[in-house]
């Protein structure tokens, strides 16, 4: 009997949580229909403090709003461990981009591989028409050579509608992605391709969108952190801790 009510309890308390968390993103969601009409919420998610929410949007950066929808604050929202601060943003964001990075089917993805054993896998939002985003894929022999694979997303920085969009679903659509991709960042023109890829660039595109993109290119570990834009091979091994001391 005493082990029912125990269970029964648990039960109760976890129906509880679920009704307040409903409630929150209800109140919270009423708010920004109130306040911000033409705001397109992406998703509310708690953040490790009680009665705080991140709120993703369309056109915003990250706010924070309380559960009853009637406090909201923009900018950092950092946690003091010890000598330590977390900002619980970027822990949130962190999670919330692993868990749709890995999402995103692999044949979908243009992928160079690591030579020789994998030692971290970055995720790149790209652009062929941007300067860095070929900086960055000048280096690419040696960023596999130093055991990281490079997942390219789509990411035009005009808009889905473009004719940078247009080139890079005739990329991502080519017969052999990867060469395709070579020959456009190389300054090669390539024939216009069908529109069957072009999901995949407005699928990207949204991601990028979700996940605090605003310009080309913007790297993110696999774990979600999002490590920089462009990087030297050396700062990129050193923010994926990878740096010999």
């Amino acid at each position: 009997m005493r082990w029912n009510r125990i269970f029964c309890l648990g039960l109760a308390l976890i129906s509880a949580l679920a009704y307040a968390a409903d409630g929150a993103e209800t109140a919270i969601r009423a708010r920004f229909a109130h306040s911000f009409p033409d705001v397109v919420v992406n998703s509310i998610q708690p953040v490790a403090a009680p009665g705080w929410y991140m709120v993703q949007s369309v056109g915003m950066a990250p706010v924070y709003v309380s559960a009853d929808g009637q406090y909201m604050l923009q900018g950092d929202f950092v946690r003091f461990v010890g000598d330590r601060m977390e900002d619980l943003g970027d822990l949130a964001l962190s999670r919330d981009a692993r868990s749709l990075l890995a999402q995103v089917p692999v044949h979908d993805q243009i992928i160079f591989p690591a030579v020789g054993k994998v030692r971290a896998v970055v995720y790149a939002f790209t652009d062929v028409d941007c300067g860095y985003c070929r900086k960055l894929h000048g280096q690419i022999k040696a960023i596999s050579a130093h055991g990281i694979e490079l997942h390219y997303l789509a990411w035009p920085r005009t808009g889905t509608r473009g004719i940078t969009a247009r080139k890079m679903a005739t990329v991502w659509c080519a017969q052999d992605p990867q060469a395709a991709f070579n020959r456009t960042l190389a300054g090669a023109a390539l024939p216009q391709g069908g529109t069957a890829c072009d999901a995949i660039i407005q699928r990207d595109y949204a991601l990028g969108q979700r996940l605090g993109v605003d310009g080309t290119p913007t790297l993110f570990d696999a774990a979600g952190h999002k490590i920089g834009g462009y990087l030297s091979v050396s700062d990129l091994e050193q923010a994926l801790g990878l740096a010999q001391h």
